[in-house]
């Protein structure tokens, strides 16, 4: 089965549980899977604003990036995140090659315009959605039996960089690498209603319903929309899972188990 996982938040900021989670992959690659890790940064990038004190500004979960910004996301992300991982990854016997959509011409993205807001249009900066993608690079990797790991980071069609939500990267890595799952693991245990009661199965509707209630909000908004892109391109199932839940990765992927929210 050729699956993408996504990492972010404390998920790679807490040692222990980037090493639990690559010893869950370690364990899914060795059973035959292929296995692709899309990774984030945000923490890490608001750190290294703050010591450059360029300010941080959000709007409807995305973060606003101008050029300033910009550069430090290709650094924090494509480089020191992104090796870090990999550093891990080789303490476990994982070989795994570092990426961003911008090698092989991977991933080409265009500025993102958001068409799901009512009111105004709003400029992003240098935020963007990825467009085309071409697969022959990581197919060649998983080939081989490397683990790809990519940073949201694509390239636009004038050579310069756009900075993607991870959760919308993972989305268009899943699509262009025709995977058969993708799970977005999180700080979170999946999606909840406004009781705050999880829901373990969400449907388009549903979701569409929470979002227009307001229920939906902020960094899930993109996660959600993420979602929807990739069963409208095929992806068979979507999960949102706590990472911090032991093995929630194998548990849900071998042994069936239903944790966190599907999304169908």
């Amino acid at each position: 089965m050729r699956l993408v996982v996504k990492l972010g938040g404390s998920l790679l900021t807490e040692k222990s549980l980037l090493e639990a989670i690559l010893d869950q992959v370690a364990v899914l690659q060795s059973a035959g899977h292929e296995v692709m890790v899309v990774h984030g940064g945000g923490k890490q990038i608001k750190y290294y604003l703050e010591q450059l004190r360029i300010p941080s500004q959000f709007h409807n979960g995305l973060r606003v990036t101008n050029r300033d910004t910009l550069e430090v996301v290709v650094m924090v992300l494509a480089g020191l995140v992104n090796k870090e991982i990999i550093g891990n990854c080789g303490a476990r016997g994982l070989r795994a090659v570092g990426l961003c959509g911008g090698d092989g011409q991977s991933f080409l993205a265009r500025k993102f315009q958001d068409d799901q807001t009512a009111g105004p249009s709003f400029d992003y900066g240098f935020v963007g959605e990825v467009t085309s993608g071409n697969s022959h690079l990581v197919d060649l990797l998983l080939r081989e039996k490397y683990l790809p790991v990519i940073a949201c980071v694509a390239l636009g069609e004038n050579g310069g960089y756009y900075n993607v939500n991870a959760d919308e990267m993972a989305a268009a890595v899943a699509i262009f690498c025709q995977a058969e799952r993708l799970i977005f693991l999180t700080d979170v245990a999946g999606v909840y209603d406004g009781e705050r009661q999880l829901i373990c199965n969400l449907t388009r509707l549903r979701m569409r319903e929470l979002r227009a209630g307001g229920i939906i909000s902020e960094g899930m908004l993109p996660k959600t929309r993420a979602c929807e892109k990739a069963l409208d391109a095929g992806i068979r199932q979507v999960h949102i899972v706590g990472g911090k839940e032991r093995s929630a990765l194998t548990r849900v992927l071998m042994d069936g188990e239903p944790l966190g929210t599907l999304i169908h």
